[in-house]
């Protein structure tokens, strides 16, 4: 079956074209076929957009897994209306790192994956435990990392495989800060937060290296809200956590968490 895939796009942003254009191939093959697929981890913002489009299919159904109670980023399992249910198992493999050291963090558990050569769409979220990490990662390059991931931060680690029901919670450490803005501008807020001037701050937002709720913003007077997640590329990410009063001069007050 041959789908019009030009009519399902023309809701989506530039930016998300590709990405959306893949969730329709794949969605041909399971018609075409009768087979089980699924893609690779997504952020929220994107499997939002895939949902949209998924929806418009009767034929087919889909599951979003991630392995974690919470996670962020997910897995879009789509197979046929027929079938009952798919096992998430066959696609998601839960992996505990043993760790030698202390104070590792999300980014040394990811950079140390990453360093294997494996694509960041193939894994999922890290949990950091107290002598262990947990993640998620495509049941495709399961075996790959169980044999091959031997260090993190230059320690020797072991690594095995484990049921998804066994990963750990994840609990993000989080710090807080306050501040005080102009306006919940994009632009002033991340100048204000990434301490940029508010020229630096417009051309970063034009230069598409900001995102909104996974979601990719360029223009420099979107209005921010309480609860919305911020990323910078390069600069990290931040959550602008509370709305809390003005200040005298007519300023807002905010309170933002980072990432600890």
């Amino acid at each position: 079956m041959a789908i019009d895939k030009e009519k399902y796009l023309l809701h989506v942003e530039d930016d998300k074209i590709i990405d959306m254009r893949r969730i329709l191939d794949l969605i041909e093959i399971v018609l075409d076929k009768h087979i089980v697929v699924n893609t690779d981890f997504l952020d929220p913002y994107t499997v939002d957009l895939s949902r949209s489009i998924l929806n418009r299919f009767d034929e087919i159904q889909y599951k979003v897994v991630g392995g974690f109670k919470d996670p962020e980023r997910q897995m879009i399992i789509i197979y046929n209306s027929y079938v009952d249910d798919v096992d998430e198992a066959l696609t998601l493999t839960g992996i505990r790192i043993k760790l030698n050291t202390s104070n590792v963090e999300h980014r040394d558990v990811l950079g140390s994956l990453l360093g294997l050569g494996i694509v960041r769409e193939k894994i999922g979220d890290i949990s950091i435990g107290e002598g262990y990490a947990d993640i998620v990662v495509s049941s495709t390059i399961s075996d790959f990392v169980l044999y091959n991931l031997e260090k993190v931060r230059r320690e020797n680690v072991s690594v095995s495989i484990i049921e998804l029901d066994d990963l750990l919670d994840i609990n993000e450490e989080t710090f807080e800060k306050n501040y005080t803005i102009s306006s919940l501008r994009l632009d002033a807020y991340i100048s204000e937060i990434y301490n940029l001037s508010r020229l630096e701050g417009q051309n970063t937002v034009k230069s598409e290296k900001v995102k909104v709720n996974f979601k990719l913003i360029d223009k420099p007077s979107h209005t921010l809200e309480e609860g919305d997640i911020v990323s910078v590329r390069g600069k990290g990410r931040s959550t602008l956590l509370e709305l809390n009063g003005t200040s005298k001069k007519g300023k807002t007050r905010i309170v933002v968490s980072f990432p600890a």
